[in-house]
């Protein structure tokens, strides 16, 4: 019997978080939510998911600091990781240009909000391609 892939979905707005987790849950996934960084990085420390969903912008610890923390850590730093953003809405900014320019991991992938669950899941799709957990 197969497992069922996991994924931890890390995002300051409730609401948010529960719409990410259905989508990801009608595609198979298990899934644990966290609404700040530091709880996050928590839930993916003590059991490592197959998939991380990343908020950038939120109170505290911001996802670009979390992403750098897990790509600095050998147990984490493979995990397919979707940063998921409002800024371009928010503050007119092209996050996937800065992602570019990072000298830390670049996620596997940028999701704008407002969310779209089929380009969330081809997102899901091509960053899990080909590695362990993958359909």
């Amino acid at each position: 019997m197969e497992k069922n892939r996991t994924a931890v979905v890390i995002d300051d707005e409730l609401d948010v978080c529960r719409y990410i987790e259905s989508i990801l849950q009608d595609h198979g996934f298990d899934t644990r939510t966290a609404l700040e960084a530091r709880t996050g990085e928590d839930l993916i420390l003590h059991s490592p998911p197959d998939l991380i969903c990343i908020d950038i912008m939120m109170p505290g610890r911001s996802g670009v600091q979390l992403l750098s923390r897990l790509k600095k850590n050998d147990t984490t730093r493979d995990i397919p990781l979707i940063m998921i953003t409002g800024i371009k809405e928010k503050m007119n900014i092209d996050w996937t240009e800065i992602a570019r320019g990072l000298k830390v991991r670049r996620p596997d992938a940028v999701v704008e909000k407002p969310i779209d669950p089929v380009r969330l899941m081809r997102a899901v799709e091509s960053s899990m391609c080909g590695r362990p957990g993958a359909e």
